[in-house]
């Protein structure tokens, strides 16, 4: 096990730029490389010497009692990135982010090491959907009258929160760090209430879409997804959302929007050991 400097996460970042659309690849580094908040609890492991040829990662971000883990390989073998995460001993509760499913085995792998078991483990299953960049329109912000467009503020937070059908003990704390640290859009009225909103996760992803039931059918949502797409494209990052499987009603908006299918993914929690 190898632990990355910081200065060469960018090296590592970089190995991921012919993968663009990939949730634990180069955006996803490259949050964290200009993430301001607390950037000590964030660690990059890799299993060897020769990891500038295989790209293979675990990234680790610890808040609170629970910690996001990340991992990832180009062309590295399966066995070295399992032995890697069985390294790593992680004794809090932690959440795998977004691995694709050739992924998969490795994480049941690690789970029936810990003598888990696979069918009581807590799992989403996700879509993956691509704006291309020529499918990207203008945003106008004045297409509503008395209603105004701008980011979100950190007391906002708890608001997002009460909306979100994930709400949970962290939930507060993810909402927080999405606001204070990426690109989100509100919707406010003439008084600066707060009528729909769109964050962006550390992955990349566009995520906790809502709009107020009072103010459905005005556009909002997909004015906030233009929003979200011309400040994410501005940064040069794609533009990336995930769908819940079953949410057939976003797949369709998604859909009409311009966005396309291109793989799913899967997250997993594993209780403390």
């Amino acid at each position: 096990m190898l632990e990355l400097v910081r200065d060469d996460w960018t090296l590592l970042r970089d190995l991921y730029r012919n993968d663009r659309t990939s949730l634990t690849g180069y955006d996803l580094i490259n949050n964290y490389i200009y993430w301001p908040d607390q950037a000590e609890y964030v660690k990059i492991y890799t299993t060897n010497d020769n990891w500038l040829e295989h790209g293979s990662f675990v990234l680790i971000h610890n808040s609170n009692d629970k910690a996001d883990v990340f991992f990832n390989t180009l062309n590295g073998s399966l066995l070295e990135l399992q032995a890697l995460l069985s390294s790593l001993k992680l004794n809090s509760r932690h959440w795998f982010c977004g691995y694709r499913h050739l992924l998969r085995n490795i994480v049941d792998k690690y789970c029936v090491e810990r003598c888990l078991k696979l069918k009581k483990l807590e799992h989403l299953e996700t879509f993956v959907y691509y704006l291309p960049q020529s499918a990207i329109q203008p945003f106008d912000c004045r297409l509503i009258a008395d209603i105004s467009f701008g980011p979100l503020d950190i007391k906002h937070a708890s608001q997002v929160d009460e909306h979100w059908p994930h709400r949970s003990d962290d939930s507060l704390a993810l909402i927080s760090d999405r606001i204070r640290n990426y690109i989100s859009v509100g919707a406010f009225d003439r008084d600066g209430q707060l009528l729909a909103w769109c964050l962006r996760s550390s992955q990349g992803g566009l995520s906790n879409l809502h709009v107020l039931p009072p103010y459905r059918r005005l556009g909002l949502a997909s004015l906030m997804v233009r929003f979200m797409a011309q400040e994410i494209a501005a940064t040069g990052a794609e533009v990336l959302a995930t769908i819940a499987f079953g949410n057939r009603i976003s797949q369709i908006f998604f859909e009409k929007l311009g966005f396309k299918l291109i793989d799913n993914i899967y997250f997993t929690t594993v209780p403390a050991y």
